[in-house]
Protein backbone atom coordinates (compact mmCIF):
# COMPACT_ATOMS: atom_id res chain seq x y z
CA UNK A 1 0.00 0.00 0.00
CA UNK A 2 2.79 2.43 0.95
CA UNK A 3 4.04 1.60 -2.64
CA UNK A 4 0.96 3.22 -4.40
CA UNK A 5 1.86 6.11 -2.07
CA UNK A 6 -1.20 4.97 0.85
CA UNK A 7 0.34 5.95 4.11
CA UNK A 8 0.05 3.34 6.63
CA UNK A 9 1.73 3.27 10.23
CA UNK A 10 2.34 -0.12 12.08
CA UNK A 11 1.86 0.40 16.10
CA UNK A 12 2.57 -1.84 18.92
CA UNK A 13 -0.18 -2.00 21.94
CA UNK A 14 0.89 1.14 23.49
CA UNK A 15 0.58 3.66 20.62
CA UNK A 16 -2.93 2.07 19.71
CA UNK A 17 -4.17 2.88 23.18
CA UNK A 18 -2.74 6.08 23.17
CA UNK A 19 -5.10 6.61 20.21
CA UNK A 20 -7.72 4.60 21.25
CA UNK A 21 -7.38 3.78 25.18
CA UNK A 22 -10.64 1.93 25.35
CA UNK A 23 -8.61 -1.09 22.93
CA UNK A 24 -8.09 -4.56 24.94
CA UNK A 25 -4.14 -4.04 26.42
CA UNK A 26 -3.55 -8.28 24.95
CA UNK A 27 -3.41 -6.90 21.43
CA UNK A 28 -0.17 -6.99 19.29
CA UNK A 29 -0.51 -4.15 17.95
CA UNK A 30 -2.25 -2.10 15.10
CA UNK A 31 -1.98 -0.14 12.06
CA UNK A 32 -3.29 3.64 11.05
CA UNK A 33 -4.09 5.27 8.30
CA UNK A 34 -3.70 8.68 8.38
CA UNK A 35 -5.17 9.62 5.33
CA UNK A 36 -8.46 7.56 5.58
CA UNK A 37 -11.54 9.56 6.32
CA UNK A 38 -15.69 8.69 7.77
CA UNK A 39 -18.93 9.98 7.16
CA UNK A 40 -22.20 8.88 7.60
CA UNK A 41 -23.73 7.21 4.37
CA UNK A 42 -27.42 8.69 4.58
CA UNK A 43 -26.67 11.94 5.07
CA UNK A 44 -24.19 11.88 2.31
CA UNK A 45 -26.79 10.22 0.10
CA UNK A 46 -29.54 12.97 1.09
CA UNK A 47 -26.62 16.08 1.33
CA UNK A 48 -26.20 14.58 -2.60
CA UNK A 49 -29.66 14.29 -3.57
CA UNK A 50 -30.17 18.16 -2.78
CA UNK A 51 -27.03 19.58 -4.36
CA UNK A 52 -28.16 17.56 -7.53
CA UNK A 53 -32.26 18.98 -7.06
CA UNK A 54 -30.46 22.22 -7.18
CA UNK A 55 -29.17 21.69 -10.30
CA UNK A 56 -32.33 20.80 -11.43
CA UNK A 57 -31.79 17.26 -11.64
CA UNK A 58 -35.17 15.20 -11.72
CA UNK A 59 -35.03 11.90 -8.91
CA UNK A 60 -38.22 9.79 -9.07
CA UNK A 61 -37.82 7.50 -5.85
CA UNK A 62 -40.18 4.33 -5.70
CA UNK A 63 -39.43 3.86 -9.34
CA UNK A 64 -39.04 0.36 -10.24
CA UNK A 65 -37.18 -0.73 -13.47
CA UNK A 66 -39.53 -3.72 -14.99
CA UNK A 67 -38.41 -3.58 -18.86
CA UNK A 68 -37.06 -1.94 -22.23
CA UNK A 69 -37.38 -0.66 -25.63
CA UNK A 70 -34.29 -0.85 -28.02
CA UNK A 71 -33.39 -0.38 -31.28
CA UNK A 72 -30.73 -1.33 -33.06
CA UNK A 73 -27.79 -0.56 -30.64
CA UNK A 74 -29.69 1.95 -28.49
CA UNK A 75 -31.75 1.59 -25.61
CA UNK A 76 -34.52 3.69 -26.39
CA UNK A 77 -37.09 3.57 -23.60
CA UNK A 78 -36.71 2.31 -19.60
CA UNK A 79 -40.21 1.42 -18.48
CA UNK A 80 -40.90 1.44 -15.27
CA UNK A 81 -43.33 1.28 -12.89
CA UNK A 82 -44.15 4.90 -12.96
CA UNK A 83 -44.11 5.20 -16.86
CA UNK A 84 -41.70 5.27 -19.52
CA UNK A 85 -38.51 7.15 -20.06
CA UNK A 86 -36.02 7.95 -22.84
CA UNK A 87 -32.94 9.36 -22.69
CA UNK A 88 -29.56 9.72 -24.91
CA UNK A 89 -27.76 7.90 -22.30
CA UNK A 90 -28.55 5.03 -19.87
CA UNK A 91 -26.08 4.19 -16.59
CA UNK A 92 -27.13 0.71 -14.99
CA UNK A 93 -26.12 1.30 -11.53
CA UNK A 94 -28.68 -0.68 -9.79
CA UNK A 95 -26.55 -2.53 -7.16
CA UNK A 96 -27.31 -5.96 -5.97
CA UNK A 97 -30.20 -6.02 -8.15
CA UNK A 98 -28.93 -4.87 -11.38
CA UNK A 99 -28.61 -8.37 -12.75
CA UNK A 100 -32.18 -8.96 -12.83
CA UNK A 101 -32.19 -5.27 -14.50
CA UNK A 102 -29.62 -6.13 -17.49
CA UNK A 103 -31.25 -9.82 -18.14
CA UNK A 104 -34.26 -7.47 -19.96
CA UNK A 105 -31.42 -6.66 -22.02
CA UNK A 106 -29.70 -10.01 -22.93
CA UNK A 107 -27.11 -9.01 -21.11
CA UNK A 108 -25.53 -11.70 -17.66
CA UNK A 109 -23.54 -9.61 -14.91
CA UNK A 110 -22.37 -11.98 -12.64
CA UNK A 111 -23.11 -10.40 -9.42
CA UNK A 112 -24.55 -12.00 -6.04
CA UNK A 113 -25.71 -10.07 -3.27
CA UNK A 114 -23.87 -10.86 0.01
CA UNK A 115 -25.96 -9.65 3.13
CA UNK A 116 -24.17 -7.03 5.77
CA UNK A 117 -25.55 -5.90 9.42
CA UNK A 118 -25.00 -2.61 10.89
CA UNK A 119 -26.25 -1.67 14.92
CA UNK A 120 -26.04 1.67 15.28
CA UNK A 121 -26.33 3.11 19.10
CA UNK A 122 -26.36 6.47 20.64
CA UNK A 123 -23.17 7.34 21.30
CA UNK A 124 -21.87 6.17 25.06
CA UNK A 125 -19.68 8.71 27.29
CA UNK A 126 -16.34 6.94 26.13
CA UNK A 127 -16.72 6.20 22.44
CA UNK A 128 -13.85 5.77 20.01
CA UNK A 129 -12.90 9.11 18.71
CA UNK A 130 -11.88 7.02 15.33
CA UNK A 131 -13.38 4.33 12.82
CA UNK A 132 -11.56 1.02 14.02
CA UNK A 133 -11.16 -2.17 12.01
CA UNK A 134 -11.48 -5.34 14.22
CA UNK A 135 -9.37 -6.82 11.73
CA UNK A 136 -10.28 -10.77 12.56
CA UNK A 137 -13.48 -10.23 13.23
CA UNK A 138 -14.03 -8.23 10.34
CA UNK A 139 -16.28 -5.80 12.28
CA UNK A 140 -15.63 -1.77 11.66
CA UNK A 141 -16.21 0.40 14.27
CA UNK A 142 -17.65 4.03 13.58
CA UNK A 143 -18.10 7.52 15.82
CA UNK A 144 -20.63 9.05 13.78
CA UNK A 145 -21.40 12.59 16.31
CA UNK A 146 -24.21 11.57 18.15
CA UNK A 147 -24.26 8.13 17.20
CA UNK A 148 -21.79 4.44 16.84
CA UNK A 149 -22.06 2.28 14.47
CA UNK A 150 -20.69 -1.46 14.70
CA UNK A 151 -20.96 -2.94 11.27
CA UNK A 152 -19.58 -6.32 9.65
CA UNK A 153 -20.20 -9.94 8.20
CA UNK A 154 -20.97 -11.05 4.63
CA UNK A 155 -23.92 -13.60 4.23
CA UNK A 156 -24.49 -15.55 0.92
CA UNK A 157 -28.54 -15.54 1.35
CA UNK A 158 -29.45 -14.72 -1.80
CA UNK A 159 -32.36 -11.73 -1.76
CA UNK A 160 -33.10 -12.92 1.51
CA UNK A 161 -33.37 -9.59 3.98
CA UNK A 162 -34.66 -11.22 7.16
CA UNK A 163 -32.21 -10.58 10.15
CA UNK A 164 -30.29 -13.37 11.28
CA UNK A 165 -29.78 -12.76 15.08
CA UNK A 166 -26.49 -14.97 15.24
CA UNK A 167 -25.11 -12.59 12.80
CA UNK A 168 -26.16 -9.77 15.05
CA UNK A 169 -24.67 -10.95 18.35
CA UNK A 170 -21.50 -12.13 16.54
CA UNK A 171 -20.68 -8.54 15.81
CA UNK A 172 -21.59 -6.98 18.94
CA UNK A 173 -19.51 -10.04 20.75
CA UNK A 174 -16.11 -9.22 18.66
CA UNK A 175 -17.36 -5.41 19.80
CA UNK A 176 -17.01 -6.77 23.74
CA UNK A 177 -13.71 -8.54 22.70
CA UNK A 178 -11.55 -5.43 21.70
CA UNK A 179 -13.52 -2.82 23.19
CA UNK A 180 -14.58 -3.84 26.78
CA UNK A 181 -15.05 -0.17 28.36
CA UNK A 182 -17.84 -0.15 26.14
CA UNK A 183 -21.24 -1.35 28.05
CA UNK A 184 -23.49 -3.17 25.35
CA UNK A 185 -26.04 -3.50 27.28
CA UNK A 186 -27.16 -0.46 28.32
CA UNK A 187 -26.68 1.29 25.29
CA UNK A 188 -29.67 2.95 22.90
CA UNK A 189 -30.11 0.99 20.63
CA UNK A 190 -31.29 2.85 17.55
CA UNK A 191 -31.26 0.45 15.12
CA UNK A 192 -30.39 -2.93 13.41
CA UNK A 193 -30.14 -2.70 9.78
CA UNK A 194 -28.58 -4.81 6.80
CA UNK A 195 -28.50 -4.57 3.10
CA UNK A 196 -27.15 -6.34 -0.03
CA UNK A 197 -23.63 -5.99 -1.29
CA UNK A 198 -23.09 -6.35 -5.12
CA UNK A 199 -20.12 -9.05 -5.35
CA UNK A 200 -18.65 -9.91 -8.81
CA UNK A 201 -16.38 -13.30 -9.14
CA UNK A 202 -13.33 -11.27 -8.70
CA UNK A 203 -14.05 -8.59 -6.34
CA UNK A 204 -13.52 -5.53 -9.13
CA UNK A 205 -16.74 -4.07 -10.50
CA UNK A 206 -18.64 -3.98 -14.06
CA UNK A 207 -17.82 -0.55 -14.87
CA UNK A 208 -17.64 0.65 -18.82
CA UNK A 209 -19.88 0.54 -22.09
CA UNK A 210 -21.80 -2.61 -22.87
CA UNK A 211 -20.53 -3.75 -26.31
CA UNK A 212 -24.30 -4.43 -27.50
CA UNK A 213 -25.50 -0.67 -27.03
CA UNK A 214 -24.01 2.24 -27.79
CA UNK A 215 -25.85 4.37 -25.47
CA UNK A 216 -25.74 1.88 -22.26
CA UNK A 217 -22.87 2.48 -19.31
CA UNK A 218 -22.85 -0.41 -16.51
CA UNK A 219 -21.61 0.57 -13.33
CA UNK A 220 -22.18 -2.19 -10.96
CA UNK A 221 -20.25 -4.97 -8.59
CA UNK A 222 -18.54 -2.40 -5.85
CA UNK A 223 -19.33 -5.04 -2.99
CA UNK A 224 -18.21 -3.98 0.23
CA UNK A 225 -16.74 -0.56 -0.83
CA UNK A 226 -19.55 1.11 -3.07
CA UNK A 227 -19.44 4.50 -0.80
CA UNK A 228 -15.78 4.95 -1.38
CA UNK A 229 -15.75 3.83 -4.96
CA UNK A 230 -18.81 5.97 -5.94
CA UNK A 231 -17.44 9.38 -6.35
CA UNK A 232 -14.75 7.67 -8.41
CA UNK A 233 -16.99 5.90 -10.43
CA UNK A 234 -19.35 8.91 -11.17
CA UNK A 235 -16.46 10.57 -12.74
CA UNK A 236 -15.42 7.61 -15.08
CA UNK A 237 -18.88 7.03 -16.16
CA UNK A 238 -19.01 11.12 -16.49
CA UNK A 239 -15.74 10.12 -19.25
CA UNK A 240 -17.31 7.22 -20.52
CA UNK A 241 -20.11 9.14 -21.81
CA UNK A 242 -18.72 12.50 -22.88
CA UNK A 243 -16.18 9.91 -25.09
CA UNK A 244 -13.32 10.99 -22.90
CA UNK A 245 -10.17 9.56 -21.99
CA UNK A 246 -11.07 7.42 -19.08
CA UNK A 247 -8.61 8.78 -15.98
CA UNK A 248 -8.05 5.39 -15.13
CA UNK A 249 -7.94 2.24 -17.35
CA UNK A 250 -10.75 0.02 -16.94
CA UNK A 251 -9.51 -3.14 -18.78
CA UNK A 252 -10.04 -5.09 -15.76
CA UNK A 253 -13.25 -4.34 -14.88
CA UNK A 254 -14.78 -5.15 -18.47
CA UNK A 255 -18.29 -5.95 -18.09
CA UNK A 256 -18.15 -8.60 -20.69
CA UNK A 257 -14.67 -10.10 -19.08
CA UNK A 258 -16.37 -13.28 -18.04
CA UNK A 259 -17.57 -14.02 -21.30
Amino acid sequence: MQSIGIEAEILDVTEVQALEPGVRADIAGGVLYPQDAHLDPARFVRGLAQQLERKDVEIRTSTEVIGFETSGRRVTVVETTRGDFSAEEIVLAGGAWSPGIAEDLQIDLPIQPAKGYSITVKSPERSPAIPIMLAEAKVAVTPMGEILRFAGTLEMAGFDLSINRRRVDAILRAVSDYLPEIDLENLERIEIWRGLRPCTPDGLPFLGRSRMYDNLTIAAGHATIGLSLGPITGKLVSQLIMDEEPSIDLTLCNVERFH
